[in-house]
């Protein structure tokens, strides 16, 4: 079965104003993986009995300080 893990690093430099607009962005990535990835994986999976396919998406916060 495949899996998508997701990591998030630095997260807390960011002002409320951009926590609110990467919330958004992080949901709109979520939506696109659980409708069309999952399916995509699940599909070529079962196409070929031993493939596993794992992926794991990083966010990564490192805010320059100006």
């Amino acid at each position: 079965m495949s899996s998508i893990s997701i990591e998030t690093n630095n997260e807390n430099q960011l002002t409320v104003e951009e926590f609110v607009r990467y919330l958004k962005i992080k949901e709109g990535l979520q939506d696109f993986i659980d409708k069309d990835i999952k399916r995509t994986f699940g599909n070529a999976e079962n196409s070929l009995n031993c493939l596993t396919i794992e992926v794991t998406v990083k966010y990564s916060i490192d805010k320059k300080k100006s």
